[in-house]
C-alpha cells in the first residue's frame, strides 16, 4: 500500500514560489459554493488547456509571493482561493476561467496579476481577450507573406495587362 506524505505549509510556499517564479500571469478564483461536478469539470478544463489549477491554504499563497513581483495580489488572498495559470500562455488560464464562469453561478473570477500589475476581474477578461501564442504566430507569419504576395502581383501586373492588349488586338483583327 502506498502512502502520501502531506507537505507542510513552509514546503508547499517554497514549491509553490518554486512554479510561479518564471510565470508572467496567474489568476484567483473563487469556488465556493461549486458542486463537485462544476468543480469536476472545471478542472478538466483548465487540465485540456494544459493550464494548472490548485487550491491553496491562503497563507500558502501569501508566503509563496511575498517578496516577489507577484506580491501586489494578496489583498485578493481571501475566502475560498483556487490559482491558476499555463507556463505557455499567459491568457489560457483566464480565457478557461471566463467561459467557465458564464454558465457556473458559484464561480466567480477574483483578480489576477501579470508582470507584476495586479488585475481585478475586469482585466483577467481583458487578458482573456488577447491572442495565445498560436494566434501571434499565425498573424506575424500573415504580415511576413503580405509583402510578398503583393509583389507578385505587382511584377505580373504588367506582363498580364499586355496579355489583355494583344488579345483585344487580335479581336479586332479577327473581326
Amino acid at each position: 500500500m502506498a502512502t502520501t506524505q502531506r507537505l507542510s505549509k513552509h514546503d508547499q510556499s517554497a514549491q509553490l514560489r518554486d512554479s510561479l517564479s518564471n510565470l508572467p500571469a496567474f489568476i484567483l478564483l473563487d469556488y465556493a459554493g461549486m458542486t463537485v461536478e462544476e468543480a469536476t469539470s472545471l478542472r478538466n478544463k483548465f487540465r485540456d488547456g494544459e493550464c494548472k489549477y490548485q487550491v491553496f491554504k491562503n497563507s500558502v499563497i501569501h508566503y509563496a509571493i511575498k517578496g516577489t513581483r507577484h506580491e501586489p495580489i494578496s489583498p485578493l488572498l481571501t475566502g475560498m482561493t483556487g490559482l491558476a495559470y499555463s507556463p505557455a500562455d499567459p491568457g489560457a488560464a483566464a480565457r478557461i476561467a471566463r467561459d467557465f464562469a458564464k454558465d457556473a453561478k458559484n464561480f466567480k473570477i477574483k483578480g489576477g496579476i501579470i508582470e507584476g500589475t495586479l488585475l481585478d476581474a475586469a482585466g483577467v477578461n481583458r487578458l482573456a481577450d488577447m491572442p495565445g501564442p498560436r494566434e501571434l504566430k499565425a498573424q506575424f507569419l500573415a504580415l511576413l507573406n503580405t509583402p510578398a504576395t503583393n509583389m507578385v502581383r505587382v511584377l505580373t501586373a504588367a506582363p498580364q495587362s499586355l496579355l489583355y492588349v494583344l488579345n483585344a488586338r487580335k479581336d479586332t483583327l479577327a473581326a
